[in-house]
């Protein structure tokens, strides 16, 4: 594991201090066994979750919003179902300290790895992730193409001490650049080559900053903004882009499919690689809704509130 990346965090002392800790948990805990890992650690953290009742007020407005047509019961089994799978995932993220590449089919199985893999050899390409079962799984397919580069772009944490640990968490592979969004076009177009291929991974179903030209797209019936810079790299620099479908195996383990939603020379709309992502992430959502981050405040943002600000709304 490199520590080039996460060592450009400037930490004073007393942050190396919590940095050291929380990387010697890690450590510890990615020697346990799963039968303590799943089955006592998990649970406990799953507890702590329902009784402080973690953000239990935005899982539920969230949750109402999606399935207007669920009972309160069937929504608060939803929401304790969540609390088991941010756990799991806290679990899944907290191990990655131990991982190796001997060890990636535990974690992960590519559905489509051979297909996929022999369309893309030797390009640049864009995958579409989520906030879906572990979502820092997604940069193990550096290990699938270790000849070509996989370019993780994230969104830097406040914290310096988790800022510097998340990085070297996810340094994994030595072929994984962890690129912050803002730096991701500059950093593409500085690294592209024809020696090799630059997978482009972006996990864009958060809620991004509200602009004049923020647009809306319809996602479990309400208008909602995605971040579309996978859309607009794809377009500027005609890449295919693949939408990550997720299915949960068991307890730390997933099958991920890339399923092409562009193929890099279709003329499009604006916006329409972001609608075709937005229908297969809920199409997926709605098959296993607790595997998704339902405590993000996702619909914060509306055209109302756009209009408000900006005096126009780009709705639909």
């Amino acid at each position: 594991m490199s520590d080039k990346q996460h060592n450009s965090v400037e930490l004073n002392l007393l942050q190396r201090l919590g940095l050291g800790l929380l990387w010697s948990f890690s450590r510890v805990m990615s020697i346990t066994p799963r039968w303590f890992r799943f089955y006592i650690f998990q649970p406990f953290v799953t507890l702590l979750f329902r009784l402080i009742g973690y953000r239990s007020r935005v899982i539920m407005s969230n949750l109402e919003g999606a399935f207007p047509e669920k009972s309160r019961a069937e929504l608060r089994k939803i929401r304790n179902r969540y609390y088991s799978t941010l756990s799991e995932v806290a679990v899944d993220t907290i191990c990655l300290a131990g991982i190796d590449n001997r060890s990636r089919g535990k974690h992960i199985v590519w559905d489509n790895g051979a297909e996929h893999h022999q369309a893309v050899a030797g390009r640049d390409w864009i995958a579409l992730a989520s906030h879906f079962g572990c979502w820092e799984y997604f940069p193990m397919y550096a290990w699938e193409a270790e000849g070509d580069r996989f370019m993780a772009v994230y969104h830097p944490l406040r914290s310096k001490v988790f800022e510097a640990y998340y990085r070297r968490i996810r340094q994994f592979a030595p072929n994984i650049d962890q690129v912050p969004m803002k730096s991701s076009l500059r950093h593409y177009i500085t690294h592209r080559s024809t020696e090799h291929g630059i997978g482009l991974g972006l996990i864009s179903d958060q809620s991004p900053i509200l602009m004049a030209d923020t647009e809306w797209i319809e996602f479990f019936g309400q208008p909602t903004a995605f971040v579309d810079g996978g859309e607009r790299l794809a377009l500027k620099f005609k890449l295919p882009v693949y939408f990550c479908r997720i299915r949960r195996i068991r307890a730390g383990q997933y099958g991920v499919a890339m399923e092409l939603i562009y193929d890099g020379q279709e003329q499009v709309a604006r916006n329409e690689i972001m609608r075709r992502y937005a229908e297969r992430l809920e199409s997926m959502i709605r098959e296993t809704p607790e595997l998704w981050m339902w405590s993000h405040r996702r619909w914060k943002h509306t055209p109302e509130k756009q209009a408000k600000r900006f005096g126009k709304s780009t709705l639909e």
